[in-house]
């Protein structure tokens, strides 16, 4: 690389992490820096384990991150998480309701989506019974972020031959 590059690379990124440190500084905090208040979960919207997901036998977890104002509006955008599973995760978190208790500006949440498949009685008919949601809050993280835990569970899906009719098994 010659000299004019890379003295030209070096004052990009001189100026980019000045810029970026003034930023902070001069604009709005980041939402866990020394914000005062607290975050609530207050209603979820119950997350649904996307069908084609299911029928591929993916699983993972999706997180999510979500911004609280004192106002108790959010902004959510997605951190991590399987590209088949993310809309559903960011839906419940859109639609989902949050307090924000003693706030002064915004806060950070985080809400972690784990779609898990089981292994139930019968494979064939597992698309009749629903995934089964559970919530778990979990104590302040790093940087004093509240976050919930969401188990998503829903029957492994099979493939299986429709069961034959009466006509069928006559003409057998």
């Amino acid at each position: 690389m010659s000299l004019f590059l890379q003295t030209a690379l070096l004052s990009a990124i001189t100026i980019a992490s000045t810029l970026g440190a003034f930023s902070q500084q001069a604009g709005s905090p980041a939402p866990h820096d020394a914000a005062k208040g607290n975050a609530i979960l207050v209603n979820l919207s119950q997350p649904v384990y996307p069908p084609l997901a299911r029928q591929a036998n993916i699983h993972g977890e999706v997180a999510v991150a979500v911004t609280v104002h004192p106002d108790g509006t959010t902004k959510v955008a997605l951190e991590s998480g399987h590209a088949m599973l993310k809309q559903a995760a960011l839906d419940s978190a859109t639609q989902s309701r949050f307090e924000c208790r003693g706030c002064d500006s915004a806060v950070a949440y985080r809400l972690i989506y784990s779609f898990r498949l089981a292994h139930g009685s019968d494979c064939c008919s597992a698309f009749s019974v629903p995934a089964q949601v559970t919530r778990e809050p979990q104590p302040n993280g790093q940087n004093h972020q509240r976050e919930t835990h969401i188990i998503i569970t829903a029957e492994e899906i099979c493939l299986c031959d429709p069961p034959l009719n009466s006509q069928e098994k006559i003409a057998r």
